[in-house]
């Protein structure tokens, strides 16, 4: 790949520890999601119950596939759970940098807000003035998402843009974590004590997961309490990480074949969602994936190619734009009917709609997602305007 379109795509990273393999999986959860929601985009726009035309009772069924793609989303949550564990994981068991909560806020904010609020008035302007919603209706729910509080409220995804639902997840989780991290380090040398915690607040959740699901617990369905186990499933794969990284260094096509297994049943135990066994298998078979991604040889030369990982460098903008996105494209691809088949006409769709999308996607990172990732962006903005003003009045 040119290391100039290398450079411009690639994520910064504000304690400069980039780690390829970590975008190589957020790869594997976009493109799962993006295969999931343009189906479901698709199939919408035709009106019609695409399980008709792909049965969904087999693992042998292409459908049986399809209808669990949305279990990316929670492989990001044992992303998130890695990613946010390892700087508390660092300042209490390896006398690393302590965190300052406050910086650690401030870098959410500054991080993540821009093109979330960005993208949320784009979309509240299009049910507004192209599509001709009630202003009034938008704008109650534009200011319920905006505060992350819409699934709470009205017990539903946003209207505006549905999938922000697990944003507003994962921003509980990022309040959470400081303080379940006081809990869980509350000795610091001791490893085992953290890790038998850790491990008791997944059956926790897991148990959690089952009642909420299976009783009338209204606003609670999509809270960080019914998938904390993903989020600590990502956690205690930090705990591996940093515990063994010479372990990590040697690959084997073994694990290889440990990823293989660990992908079937990622999907197999995936549904219903409400089964503790299930869940447990689930998140034992993304922590699998983890280690696969790190010590396989096929897995992480594949995981680790620039392609790969730059698209999951990508996949905040990708997962806030992508939704609406395939929305409005069908209205227009699906008059290509090339075929009786369902399945081919949607190969079509996803040979169009995912580049087109990840394309568009391409832009909106490097003009308002990447500048962001910039931690001192806030400053230099202030500065530059301050220069800007005095130049105006001289």
């Amino acid at each position: 790949m040119n290391l100039s379109v290398k450079s411009l795509l690639q994520r910064k990273t504000s304690g400069g520890n980039f780690i390829p393999e970590i975008d190589g999986l957020r790869f594997f959860a976009i493109f799962t999601v993006l295969i999931f929601h343009l189906n479901t985009a698709y199939s919408r726009e035709l009106a019609i119950d695409w399980t008709e035309y792909l049965p969904t009772e087999s693992f042998m069924n292409l459908g049986w596939w399809i209808v669990r793609m949305d279990l990316g989303v929670k492989v990001f949550f044992g992303i998130s759970g890695f990613i946010l564990a390892v700087p508390f994981i660092l300042q209490y068991h390896y006398n690393g940098k302590i965190v300052s909560l406050k910086q650690y806020f401030i870098r959410r904010l500054t991080r993540l807000e821009p093109p979330f609020i960005i993208t949320l008035v784009l979309f509240a302007g299009v049910h507004i003035y192209v599509l001709n919603e009630d202003p009034e209706l938008i704008q109650s729910h534009f200011w319920a998402s905006l505060f992350y509080l819409h699934t709470i409220i009205y017990e539903m995804p946003s209207i505006i843009n549905p999938v922000t639902w697990s944003l507003e997840t994962e921003v509980q989780f990022y309040v959470l974590i400081p303080f379940l991290s006081s809990l869980l380090f509350i000795k610091k040398s001791k490893k085992a004590l953290t890790v038998l915690l850790v491990f008791f607040l997944i059956i926790l959740s897991v148990w959690a997961k089952n009642y909420i699901y299976t009783n009338s617990t209204p606003g609670w369905d999509y809270t960080v309490f019914v998938f904390l186990s993903n989020f600590l499933t990502g956690f205690l794969f930090a705990l591996t990480y940093l515990k063994l990284k010479s372990f990590f260094k040697i690959k084997s096509i073994g694990f290889d074949l440990l990823g293989l297994i660990s992908v079937f049943t990622l999907f197999y135990f995936y549904k219903p969602q409400s089964d503790m066994i299930n869940n447990l298998i689930f998140n034992t078979s993304i922590y699998l994936l983890f280690i696969s991604t790190f010590k396989g040889k096929i897995f992480n030369k594949f995981f680790t190619t620039p392609i790969i990982y730059l698209i999951g460098g990508m996949c905040y903008t990708i997962y806030l734009i992508h939704y609406p996105f395939f929305h409005l494209l069908v209205k227009f691809s699906k008059y290509l009917l090339l075929s009786e088949s369902y399945m081919i006409n949607l190969s079509i769709q996803m040979l169009i709609g995912i580049p087109v999308a990840i394309l568009v996607s391409i832009f909106f990172f490097v003009l308002i997602e990447k500048p962001c990732m910039d931690k001192d962006w806030p400053k230099k903005l202030w500065v530059f305007t301050k220069q800007g003003l005095g130049f105006s009045k001289n």
